[in-house]
């Protein structure tokens, strides 16, 4: 064979194992390309994922704290303290128009678990009666004199005060639900930092 054919041989060769080489290269780089892609798009995902859980967490807060200040000015405003204070308004226009801040306040919370927490909305509509006893009641309290008519101003203020307990009681049984909501939104937040 002659000297010509063996180097033509041997750059044949030389070739074949680069061509080779290189498409087992290429291989090997697609697929790193492609993990090392996914791994990004898997990143991207979960850092999209945690941002769109912590918006979410954030406008629940948001929503429970409105709901729980809601709920302890109503608790406030249908009190026996409030009665009392009430019970000495001498102008009846005042009056009626806290009343109607007072269904304002209940209207927002009412808007709020009905968006949000169905399953508080009956408690509050159970709130929202109790409270329109309490203020019917108290103005009863301010419009009677106990001088003239003692067993009217007792039972009524008897009635309100019955009221301003049972909403009472209804508070503070939504307030310690949003409490336990709040604790399983933290303990989510604090799942997505880790």
């Amino acid at each position: 064979m002659p000297k010509e054919a063996y180097i033509f041989l041997g750059a044949l060769v030389t070739a074949l194992i680069g061509i080779l080489v290189a498409r087992y290269t290429g291989g090997v780089q697609l697929r790193i390309a492609k993990n090392n892609s996914e791994k990004d798009i898997k990143l991207q995902l979960d850092r999209l994922a945690d941002e769109r859980l912590r918006d979410e967490v954030s406008l629940e807060r948001d929503k429970l704290e409105k709901l729980h200040k809601i709920l302890s000015v109503i608790a406030f405003e249908n009190s026996q303290t409030m009665s009392y204070i009430q019970s000495s308004e001498t102008e009846l226009s005042d009056f009626r128009k806290r009343y109607i801040e007072n269904c304002d306040r209940l209207h927002d919370a009412l808007a709020i678990t009905d968006l949000y927490y169905p399953d508080m909305s009956e408690s509050i509509r159970e709130i929202f009666g109790q409270a329109n006893c309490f203020w019917g009641y108290q103005e009863g309290v301010i419009q009677i004199d106990i001088k003239t008519n003692e067993q009217g101003w007792q039972s009524n203020l008897s009635k309100v005060l019955d009221a301003g307990g049972a909403i009472n009681e209804r508070v503070k049984s939504l307030q310690y639900q949003i409490a336990e909501r709040g604790k399983e939104l933290n303990e989510a937040l604090q799942r997505t930092s880790r």
